[in-house]
C-alpha cells in the first residue's frame, strides 16, 4: 500500500484579496504547516496541486476547474509516473491549503475509517477526504470533464464523494476548530482574532 497525499494549492485566493497559502500561522505559512502535517502522518509521497512558487508543484490539465481539476491532474500524474494499481490498494488523501486547526488525529481517524469503501470524508464536510486510488477513479474524472468544464452539479467534490461508495464518519473527539477553512476577510480577521 502507498500513501499519497496531495495538497490543494491552486486557488486565486479572490475573496480573501491575498495570497493565504503564505499567511503565517505559529510561525509556518500555510504551506508549510500543510506539508508538514502530511509528512508527519506517514505519506510515502506529498504532492501538490496549483501552480505554487517555489515548491514543486502540479499544474492542472483543465485550467479553472477548481479542486476537482487538482485532483484531476494528479491522478494523472500518478499514474504516469507510478502506474494506478489494479487492485486499488493506494490511497489518496487529499486536503486544502486553508484548513490552518487540521491535525494528525483528524487524518489519522479519517485514513483507518475507510476501510472497504472507495473514499471516506466526514459527515458534512468535503475536506479533508480519502480515495482509494484507481483507474476507476481516473476513467470517472475524466468522464466528467469529457461532458463539460462547467463547474457544479456532478462536478464537485460534494458528488464526487457521493458518486462512489463513501466511508462517512461522524466529526466528533475533534477540536471545534479543525474544519475551519479561509475563504474571505472576514474568515481571515476571526482567525487572526484567535476567536472562532
Amino acid at each position: 500500500m502507498t500513501l499519497y497525499s496531495l495538497l490543494l494549492a491552486g486557488g486565486k485566493s479572490s475573496r480573501m484579496g491575498q495570497d493565504k497559502r503564505f499567511l503565517l500561522f505559529q510561525g509556518q505559512t500555510l504551506v508549510e504547516r500543510s506539508l508538514s502535517l502530511l509528512k508527519n502522518i506517514g505519506s510515502d509521497q506529498v504532492l501538490i496541486s496549483g501552480d505554487l512558487a517555489g515548491y514543486e508543484s502540479i499544474t492542472d490539465l483543465l485550467p479553472e476547474c477548481g479542486p476537482l481539476g487538482g485532483l484531476h491532474a494528479v491522478v494523472h500524474h500518478i499514474e504516469l509516473q507510478s502506474g494506478l494499481d489494479k487492485e486499488g490498494r493506494d490511497y489518496l488523501l487529499v486536503i486544502p491549503v486553508d484548513m490552518p486547526y487540521l491535525d494528525e488525529q483528524c487524518l489519522k481517524t479519517l485514513l483507518a475509517g475507510i476501510g472497504e469503501t472507495d473514499a471516506c470524508y466526514y459527515t458534512g464536510e468535503v475536506f479533508p477526504c480519502v480515495f482509494r486510488l484507481s483507474s476507476r477513479l481516473r476513467s470517472y474524472l475524466d468522464s466528467l470533464f469529457s461532458q463539460s468544464r462547467e463547474l457544479g452539479g456532478n462536478r464537485s467534490m460534494k458528488a464526487l464523494l457521493q458518486h462512489f461508495s463513501s466511508a462517512s464518519l461522524a466529526p466528533e473527539g475533534f477540536s471545534d476548530k479543525v474544519f475551519v477553512n479561509l475563504n474571505d476577510q472576514e474568515d481571515l480577521d476571526t482567525f487572526l482574532s484567535g476567536t472562532d
